[in-house]
């Protein structure tokens, strides 16, 4: 079985990666797309090759993977029952659905987001992006459970848009003074 061993010089600029000498084996060579060169101060000719494809392959992988990721927890998201239950509640208010304006559509929640997007051991906080045909703004649906083993259930709705706020759901358990944007204690 041959092996191939890759070695790197701390160079400041951008060129050639540099695979095998003189002796390695000419089919891997060959497979690699290495042409022989000499470099200045060598006393041996270096095969050399380009990290495109490498670099390409590679670069293509890991952001599909990235955004494979992020499409399987958006997913996860958009199927906590508190999510769906919020969306219902905006198509039926009256004064949320005048406000933004029919088309209703929603954007992806922020993953990155953590002080207004998690979901704890007993609370939880989604900001759903939301826009209209009128205005745009989010939602900041929060929710508890009794306990871990239970689903969540909606305790409040609120409708953030640019120039104000609206309180569209609220069944009175969800504290907004002490904790509406801390995680479970």
């Amino acid at each position: 079985m041959p092996y191939m061993l890759i070695s790197t010089q701390i160079r400041m600029e951008v060129g050639p990666t540099f695979v095998g000498d003189g002796d390695s084996d000419p089919q891997l060579m060959e497979l690699l797309q290495a042409k022989p060169s000499k470099q200045l101060g060598n006393e041996f000719k270096v095969k050399t090759t380009t990290l495109v494809k490498i670099a390409a392959g590679g670069f293509l992988a890991g952001s599909t993977g990235l955004y494979l990721a992020q499409k399987v927890v958006q997913r996860r998201v958009r199927s906590l029952p508190h999510y769906g239950e919020s969306l219902r509640i905006v198509a039926e208010h009256d004064e949320a659905k005048q406000a933004l304006g029919p088309p209703i559509m929603v954007g992806t929640v922020d993953l990155a987001d953590r002080r207004h997007n998690y979901v704890g051991k007993n609370k939880s906080m989604l900001r759903i992006p939301v826009t209209g045909s009128l205005t745009c703004g989010h939602l900041d649906v929060m929710a508890l459970r009794s306990d871990e083993k239970d689903e969540f259930t909606t305790s409040k709705v609120r409708l953030f848009l640019q120039d104000n706020s609206v309180i569209i759901y609220d069944n009175g358990q969800w504290d907004d003074s002490s904790s509406e944007y801390k995680t479970d204690e």
